[in-house]
């Protein structure tokens, strides 16, 4: 990436729209907007005119006219790159937007690389990598609390969290850098306690914000539920009643799912992906086999499992099995076939007492509310879901927060058994490079490059 190139891109997604965006950002931005546009009021000059205005004008190929249009002009610094920004506002038109775009890339401007707007940004210092992502975020979203996260996180909420973690920790090491470098002079290390109460204080802060990891995450990605049990329990019926289609074939015949089917539906804006699996139990036929292992594999990939039970039946070694074999935390029990609900099932009491439970019919759509409810408060493990925090999002901000928080640990166990001063830098350094990595101070360029290439041309 030269940052002395000026570069232009479509910035709306391809295809008919009633608006479409040509971008263009860098030193030759208004210059070469200017070159092709004619305003509507022959007083203005883009060059001349304020910035953080629309104009209405014309772009004009020489003689021929190609499209009405709104100029949006923002000049540096006050941009989204803190470059000059220029976007046209054209009609929606493929044609017209690359016939646009071609007449900026004759005036000498380069086509913008994926994500190059948002990384000018980022090397300017407007934004931080955590915002950066947050961009990337806003753009996927397909949910309401996926916006609200992204949103949040582009208020720099992250940001300001780590930089309350790093300013403690930066003042130790500070006044250790300093006892190190005036050993000579007799200058003896003597903030101890207060040193201390620093960095216990950055370890909880942070430890809070580890704390907070899984919960980020689900909120922005989604919930991934799994259905399993025996066979013949209703899983498939559930899955249907769930969202609201036929989606999973039903049958009386035991086996009738022999692969995962997925599929997605929101509970209060979040999103929760659902799979449906194959009857687990132990069978000799090869195909069936397939689809048990299947099963299993999804259920040790799910954020939570649904284990139905058949509430006609009495409970079963398979469903006994099962339920040992599940994790109570993360698993809710759904009792099917309420409407047919038999006296034995009051047996089934002693073994659940540890699980959250939910009884529905899947025939008749009863009870689909309660269970959605209970997945609902499952994901949000009791926070607030529209609640302003500073949350940790995706894996590698959680990996770069676990290592600045196995350095501060390492420093606190140092400074507590009196290591050398030189140690207790070390330990120090390493986890405010951690930290940096999660802001993007300190990140390698292969990250920030794979980073930025999942962003689309334009952004």
């Amino acid at each position: 990436m030269n940052l002395d190139d000026t570069i232009a891109a479509i910035a709306t997604a391809p295809g008919t729209s009633g608006i479409g965006v040509v971008r263009i950002s860098g030193k030759k931005a208004i210059a070469a907007a200017n070159s092709i546009f004619h305003s509507s009021s022959s007083l203005v000059n883009l060059e001349e005119a304020q910035s953080h205005r629309l104009y209405h004008g014309w772009i004009q190929d020489h003689e021929q006219t190609v499209d009405e249009v709104l100029i949006a002009l923002m000049k540096a610094p006050h941009s989204y790159t803190t470059e000059d920004v220029i976007e046209i506002q054209c009609h929606g038109s493929p044609v017209i937007l690359q016939t646009v775009l071609e007449l900026l890339l004759a005036q000498g401007l380069r086509l913008a690389e994926p994500g190059e707007f948002t990384q000018r940004a980022f090397f300017y210092g407007r934004l931080d990598l955590t915002q950066v992502e947050a961009v990337s975020d806003l753009v996927h979203a397909r949910t309401k609390l996926g916006v609200f996260v992204a949103v949040n996180q582009l208020k720099g909420k992250l940001y300001q969290a780590i930089d309350v973690v790093k300013e403690q920790v930066f003042y130790v090491a500070s006044l250790l850098e300093a006892t190190i470098d005036f050993s000579e002079e007799d200058e003896t290390f003597t903030e101890h306690e207060d040193c201390l109460q620093r960095l216990t204080q950055a370890k909880i802060d942070l430890e809070n914000l580890l704390a907070s990891a899984e919960h980020g995450k689900i909120m922005r990605s989604g919930l991934g539920v799994t259905l399993i049990g025996r066979p013949n329990v209703g899983k498939s019926s559930l899955l249907n009643a769930l969202l609201q289609e036929q989606r999973a074939i039903v049958t009386d015949m035991p086996g009738t799912t022999r692969d995962i089917i997925e599929e997605s539906m929101q509970v209060k804006g979040l999103a929760i992906r659902l799979i449906d699996t194959a009857g687990i139990r132990k069978t000799d036929h090869l195909i069936e086999n397939e689809g048990v292992q299947r099963s299993r594999t999804a259920w040790g990939a799910a954020d939570v499992v649904l284990l139905v039970l058949d509430s006609t039946s009495p409970f079963t070694l398979q469903d006994e099995e099962l339920l040992q074999e599940v994790d109570p935390e993360k698993t809710i029990v759904v009792f099917n076939k309420k409407d047919l609900l038999a006296a034995h099932q009051e047996s089934w009491f002693p073994q659940l007492k540890s699980f959250q439970s939910v009884y529905v019919s899947a025939k008749y759509k009863e009870g689909l509310e309660q269970l959605k409810e209970a997945l609902f408060e499952k994901a949000m493990h009791g926070h607030t879901a529209l609640e302003e925090q500073a949350l940790i999002t995706n894996l590698r901000q959680q990996e770069a927060a676990k290592k600045a928080l196995t350095a501060l640990q390492c420093a606190l166990e140092g400074l507590e058994n009196g290591v050398g001063e030189e140690c207790l830098a070390v330990d120090l350094g390493s986890c405010l490079r951690a930290l940096g990595e999660i802001v993007g101070q300190t990140t390698a360029d292969d990250l920030l490059n794979k980073i930025f290439s999942e962003f689309c041309i334009g952004k």
